[in-house]
């Protein structure tokens, strides 16, 4: 039997094992038969109000008949445990939807649980559990509805997975934080002032900017210092770089006769040659961080180019630990034509007038995050909850049928919500594959803190509000149907007993008529 999460592996165990503890206790003390005496007594008491005349006793037997074998059909069915159908639990598995990181997740058990539920957490769990017929059956039937929706419903991408992983991606090695912001100082800046200053237009800068986005100057590995005459293929740091050897024809500087320890690369060798790129040891620090970034980006833009895909990786990296300028912290944003104060005065507007947005932004994508973890979880100790109070429910119902019905339908409404947030998730997904049609834009943007927040924040919302109120109004629905569906037992089963009632009423009438008589002699 499958079942939606980790958790639910054992909270399905322990709640039947509490419902076969209770049950034992209400029929140890007794409870379990006050039902019956009740139904003795109320087949008694209504035909003796009316007087005993005619075959209403024959009809208040029937009667009695009737409402005892039902009992008795419910607690055989809904009530004691049967050894006809255990539920063990070398027979719960639970697997899980394969995401990007994980295209293939192992399947989980109660003896190889891949977490730490059943070793340091819901221990002792016991390995066979008997289940009422009834229960067993409506177990069965939802769990493989449950797998069924979700295999006939369309596969979705795992678009959500990039965004929180790519919010881990940092750099965590000081001496890489470090150099990075010396490539910041002595690289980026000069190149980026020399092109607001030239605002250089050539056919090759068009082409750059077309196929790398308006946005490329605009970030340390741009293609446009890059490949453009002038920029980084001849601006060198003022210092040595450790790891970069001494070149006799590129550091003419120095007198070689008496080298250097290190050399001086240019700012194009310092960034994308060989593994002493600082480009390639942001992938590294990536994929160390953010448990193989590089490779989640290329499975969700396959078509993308490799530079595309490298820079992508290198520039979530940075988005989340940005480079300083340590040279004068002061020059920038204080330009001649603003001055101090309007820098002030334009930095408290714009805060108030992002701010909001951007931490609306980050809360419900906190949020979010927060509540996809813990549904399953809630999920799974609501259907512990239900398991165990059961007996209860079963005695105080005085074993009738809709009751059963009533159960299996909370029972399914609870389990369905797996059905649910799968659906929601697929929304989600296509709704962000539709707000960011470009691969590239999504892959640059979806994940920075900063851009495009209001779209964002919109996504979060949405998203949100589907995993919380789908499973609402789902269950709204099965509460307005369970109560039709009573009623409707309670109107099917209302003929069984009309006989009896009738005659009550008419030996009701016969007594009061023989005693009015008596009274007139």
């Amino acid at each position: 039997m499958s079942v939606d999460s980790y958790l639910e592996l054992f909270t399905t165990l322990f709640g039947w094992a509490f419902y076969g503890v209770l049950w034992d206790v209400l029929v140890s003390t007794g409870i379990v038969y006050l039902p019956f005496l009740g139904i003795l007594i109320d087949n008694w008491r209504e035909p003796a109000q009316g007087g005993e005349f005619g075959s209403v006793t024959g009809l208040s037997l029937r009667r009695m008949e009737i409402d005892l074998f039902i009992a008795l059909l419910v607690v055989v069915l809904a009530g004691q445990p049967a050894a006809l159908t255990p539920l063990n639990a070398g027979t719960l598995s639970h697997q899980p939807q394969p995401t990007a990181t994980d295209p293939t997740p192992a399947t989980a058990t109660a003896s190889d649980s891949q977490s730490t539920y059943g070793v340091t957490g819901f221990t002792g769990s016991p390995a066979t559990v008997n289940l009422p017929v009834w229960w067993y059956a409506v177990l069965s039937m939802s769990s493989g509805l449950n797998h069924a929706v979700i295999a006939g419903l369309p596969v979705a991408s795992d678009l959500r997975t990039y965004e929180q992983q790519a919010r881990l991606a940092t750099i965590t090695d000081p001496r890489l934080r470090q150099a990075v912001s010396d490539f910041f100082s002595h690289c980026y800046i000069p190149a980026r002032s020399r092109f607001q200053s030239a605002q250089p237009s050539s056919p090759a800068i068009t082409a750059l900017l077309t196929t790398y986005g308006p946005d490329d100057p605009d970030w340390l590995g741009s293609h446009v210092y890059r490949d453009t005459p002038g920029y980084y293929d001849e601006m060198r740091p003022p210092k040595q770089i450790p790891g970069w050897p001494y070149n006799a024809l590129r550091d003419t500087e120095y007198d070689p006769a008496a080298p250097p320890v290190w050399g001086k690369p240019t700012c194009k060798q310092w960034w994308e040659e060989g593994t002493a790129g600082l480009r390639q040891q942001l992938i590294d620090e990536a994929d160390l961080t953010a448990a193989g970034l590089s490779g989640l980006v290329v499975s969700i833009a396959p078509g993308l180019a490799t530079e595309l895909q490298q820079d992508a990786v290198a520039r979530a990296v940075l988005t989340n630990a940005p480079p300083s300028w340590s040279n004068n912290e002061l020059v920038a944003g204080n330009t001649a034509n603003t001055g101090w104060l309007a820098t002030a005065e334009n930095l408290v507007k714009g805060g108030l007038a992002t701010g909001g947005v951007v931490t609306a932004s980050g809360l419900f994508s906190v949020t979010m995050t927060a509540v996809l973890q813990a549904l399953p979880m809630v999920q799974a100790l609501m259907l512990l909850s239900i398991y165990a109070l059961l007996p209860m429910i079963v005695v105080l119902s005085c074993y009738s049928l809709a009751m059963m019905v009533t159960g299996a339908m909370a029972i399914l409404t609870v389990k369905f919500w797996t059905v649910l947030w799968y659906l929601a998730m697929w929304v989600d997904q296509n709704l962000i594959g539709a707000m960011y049609p470009d691969v590239n834009v999504f892959l640059q943007i979806f994940a920075n803190p900063g851009e495009h927040d209001a779209k964002r924040m919109l996504l979060n919302m949405i998203t949100t509000s589907l995993y919380l109120g789908l499973p609402l109004l789902w269950s709204g629905m099965m509460a307005w149907a369970g109560i039709h569906v009573g009623r409707a037992l309670s109107a099917a089963s209302a003929p069984l007993t009309l006989p009896s009632e009738s005659a009550g009423r008419q030996g009701a009438a016969m007594g009061k008529a023989v005693v009015s008589r008596a009274g007139r002699r």
